[in-house]
Parts: structure tokens; sequence; C-alpha cells
């Protein structure tokens, strides 16, 4: 028995000895390796940081010519910058990484089993902004990992074709959707191009949807679909749709918003909506809507009220006149806080 004992012992320092050793022969292969991609990439980077110094204008054969060990050494630092750069800088080492056949290989890697492998290949391609990879990074909408459908939404926001838009918004209809903040600052980045797509899309059945694409219509200030977007306040079915197109109509600033945002204040309406209806109003910035605000600061519910003060409060001097007659402890708070907004900070 103590035989067994002692040949167990010494099995198991020798699986420890061994552990160790692998441990630190792995350690300093990796410093090694390190060392040696350090060495391989100073070069490059040197090179790198004086073509982006230069603007872009001199110095891309170079980096063309650099050999391929010592370009996938400083590949990583090289993407780094990509995604920092705007103008002729991101456009001149854009071509470097086309001439190299970077593009070429990402989209080869789209269709890797490997999830991070696609992620980061889509990533690479919407750094550089390349339009053909579209169809290939709408396709990752489905991807069965959110991570890499995440950052296919990225690729196609820093993109910006509007041609990506549906099938953005259709990614927004299903068991688990890319977020919504997400989805609607990509569709802002597609720029005027999405309008009709987002004002079509406000037909959609899935109530999410219509939510993310009037508040993409908001930040793109899509004038054009005012008319729309007042339809969906008066009659959609879902309050929370209605309460973003409110906002919607406030972001967008124009007087025929007006309207059909002073029939949403109506008692009869949900009072969420009528909060909602008030304070865009006041970002409207219609000094014509001080009466109808200023009979809200007694209405019973507490926020309809407390917007409809804040409202007046930026409407200038005919609101700040209506806070001052009416008294109330909401027209009290918002002129206070008028007073202490306009207190100059000491330099």
């Amino acid at each position: 028995m103590l035989r067994l004992f002692i040949l167990v012992v010494e099995i198991l320092a020798a699986v420890v000895t061994l552990t160790a050793a692998g441990i630190v022969a792995t350690r300093v292969f990796r410093g090694v390796r390190h060392r040696k991609r350090a060495r391989l990439a100073a070069g490059p980077r040197r090179a790198l940081l004086a073509f982006v110094a230069d603007n872009g204008e001199e110095g891309s054969h170079d980096l063309v010519a650099i050999p391929d060990d010592a370009w996938r050494a400083a590949e990583p630092h090289a993407l780094a910058l990509l995604g920092k750069l705007r103008g002729e800088a991101h456009l001149g080492l854009v071509s470097v990484f086309l001439r190299r056949g970077t593009a070429r290989a990402a989209l080869g890697r789209l269709h890797s089993r490997i999830r991070v492998r696609r992620a980061r290949a889509a990533q690479v391609l919407g750094d550089l902004e390349l339009r053909q990879a579209v169809p290939e990074l709408c396709r990752l909408l489905t991807d069965r990992h959110a991570e890499v459908r995440v950052v296919a939404v990225r690729a196609l926001g820093r993109i910006g074709d509007p041609a990506a838009a549906w099938r953005i918004i259709a990614s927004l209809d299903r068991a688990d959707p890319i977020p919504s903040l997400l989805a609607s600052h990509t569709l802002v980045q597609l720029g005027a191009g999405a309008e009709v797509t987002l004002s079509a899309a406000l037909d959609h059945p899935h109530a999410r949807v219509r939510a993310v694409c009037l508040d993409a219509l908001g930040l793109l200030g899509a004038t054009a679909s005012v008319d729309r977007i007042a339809r969906v306040l008066k009659e959609d079915a879902h309050l929370d749709v209605r309460i973003s197109a409110a906002v919607a109509l406030g972001k967008l600033g124009t007087r025929s918003a007006l309207e059909p945002l002073t029939l949403a204040l109506h008692s009869s309406r949900p009072n969420a909506l009528r909060a909602a209806a008030a304070k865009a109003i006041g970002e409207l910035g219609a000094p014509s809507a001080v009466p109808t605000l200023a009979v809200l600061l007694d209405d019973a519910a507490f926020h309809v009220a407390h917007e409809a003060a804040h409202a007046l409060r930026r409407l200038g001097r005919p609101g700040t006149a209506a806070l001052e007659a009416s008294g109330s402890d909401h027209a009290v708070e918002a002129l206070a806080l008028s007073r202490v907004m306009k207190v100059e900070v000491p330099v």
C-alpha cells in the first residue's frame, strides 16, 4: 500500500513538473514570437504613420511593397488606423488594403465556420467602406450568432449604402433582433436615400419595426415624411408607436407638424402620448402654441403639465410670460430652471 502511495505521489510530481515546464515553454515561445512580430512590424508602422501624416498623398507604393510577413505583423495597427481615419488619408489607406488583397480575403472569411473570423471580416469590410460587400454583409444579418449580426449592421452603417435599409429593417423582425438604438443609428448613417424605405416600413406589422423607423426618420430630418408620420400618430394601434411618432415630429421641426401634435394633446388621448406631444411642440419652437400649452399647466396628469411647462420655457419670451402668469408649481419649476440656465459659469 505504501509503495502504491509513493508511486501515485511520484506520478503527480511528474505531472506538476511537466505542466510547469509546459507553461514556461509556452510563455517563452510567446515572448519570442511577440518580439519577432514587433521587429517585423516596426518598419511598416513607421511607414504607415508617415503615410497618414502626409494625408495619404505619398508612400502608398512603399506600403504595397512591404513583404507579406512584415505586413501581417503590422496589419492590426493598420486596421486600427483605418477605423479612425477620414478624408484623403482614409481613401489612401483603403487603396493600399485593396491592392494588397485585404478586401478579397475578408470577403472569403465572411463564409468562415468560425464566428470570430466572420465578425472580424465584416468589421474590416465596413472600415474599408466597400460597397461591393453590402450583399454579403446583408446575408450576415441572419447569422445565428448575435455578435456577428451586430458587427455586420455596424459595417453596413459605415459603408452607408441605402440599398441595405430594407434588410436592416427586416432583421428587426426576428426572435433575437439587433438592438433598436443600433438599428436607428445605422439607418440614419444610410442617409436621405433610405427615407423612402423607412416611410414604407411604417406599414410593417411589427410595432417595434415601426418605432425604430420613426426614430430614424426623425433623426434624418425627413421632412417629406411629415404627413405619413402624422397619420401614424393619429391611427396606429400601439401607444408606443404613436409616442415615437410624436417624438419624430418634434425632431423634424417643421410647422406642418404642429397641427397633428396639437390634436394629440386632447384630453381623450392617453396621458403618455399627450406628454410626448407637449414636449415635441416645445422642440418645434412655435410661439403660436403658447395658449394651448398654457392651458395644460393645470392638467390633472402630472407628466402632461410638467412637459407643457418645459415646452413653454423653450418657446422664448411668449412662453416665459405664460409661465409667469400661471404661478402653478410646474410653471415655477420651469422658470427656476430657465434662470439657472441663464447664469454664466465663471471661467
